[in-house]
């Protein structure tokens, strides 16, 4: 797609300048990881420049140099953070996992979020990552590793073919997509036939995921694209076919509250407990965020 057709496509949706320029401003961010170290020691040992968000306590903006290597710091090789953007940050806390619950990743590689989760859950109830592609095994064995993940199983599956009824308490499907919001230069190799071939594969995993989930269990769904065949347009196919599926508000432990736009009305009034995050909201990457839970 070229640039002109990306900008009408992409105000379709929001502010394209500010997106634009919030998108190739990004701030890094990094998390602590309390498994390892608490905040206290961390502060009192750390030499790394940087300044608390205001919107989780355990989330930190990096604030050196360009040049400057946080993969190449004692504090990453030790496993006491993991960098990762803020928006990507938010969505286990959406999700909320807890020390009693029993927890799947449906696509859990590199382990972002999925090490996340373990840390929210201290380590204990179930946690199982799952990843379909088996070259992608060892960045999520790595980040195990590295963060000292004890409470957890991974698995090698098809997340479009799951077969895992009513297993789990808590569901994430971070979905693979077309990372619009996150991958430089992904719109120049990006056409919206791509994101409708995505959306069947989405669609499929949805299933899955919200099958494995128990009665009264609940479900979060994240992309980090823009385009609402990957996102409301994947939510509805879901909501329509499946009658005890229902979107919640999202109310996580956010410190403040998250500027976000609301879901496309044009899917229903339902969709406005979405959050649309884009990149000029907290300068940090796009993501799409739904919360669903799934009738007793």
């Amino acid at each position: 797609m070229d640039e002109k057709e990306y900008k009408d496509w992409l105000s379709s949706y929001t502010d394209y300048d500010k997106c634009l320029n919030s998108f190739y401003n990004q701030k890094q961010f990094f998390r602590l990881n309390t498994l390892k170290i608490n905040s206290g020691e961390f502060y009192g040992t750390s030499k790394i420049k940087y300044k608390k968000s205001p919107y989780y306590d355990l989330a930190f903006e990096l604030e050196e140099d360009s040049s400057f290597a946080i993969g190449k710091t004692w504090e990453y090789f030790l496993g006491y953070i993991y960098p990762q953007s803020l928006s990507s940050i938010l969505v286990s806390l959406v999700l909320d996992p807890m020390v009693t619950d029993k927890v799947l990743d449906v696509a859990a590689s590199p382990g972002s979020k999925f090490s996340h989760m373990a840390m929210l859950m201290d380590n204990k109830g179930v946690l199982v990552g799952n990843e379909r592609d088996k070259e992608k095994l060892s960045a999520l064995y790595s980040t195990i590793n590295r963060l000292n993940i004890l409470n957890c199983i991974v698995t090698l599956r098809d997340g479009g073919r799951l077969n895992w009824k009513g297993r789990f308490s808590k569901v994430l499907l971070d979905a693979p997509c077309t990372a619009l919001g996150s991958g430089e230069g992904a719109s120049k190799r990006w056409e919206i036939e791509h994101s409708a071939r995505i959306s069947g594969l989405q669609k499929r995993m949805l299933f899955n995921a919200y099958d494995a989930l128990k009665p009264g269990g609940q479900l979060v769904y994240s992309t980090c694209t823009y385009a609402k065949e990957e996102n409301e347009e994947v939510v509805l196919n879901l909501l329509e076919n499946v009658p005890n599926a229902k979107l919640e508000v999202i109310d996580s432990k956010f410190a403040d509250p998250i500027p976000h736009e609301q879901g496309l009305s044009d899917y229903g009034d339902e969709f406005k407990k979405c959050y649309r995050i884009y990149p000029q909201h907290i300068e940090s990457e796009g993501f799409f965020i739904a919360k669903i839970k799934k009738g007793e």
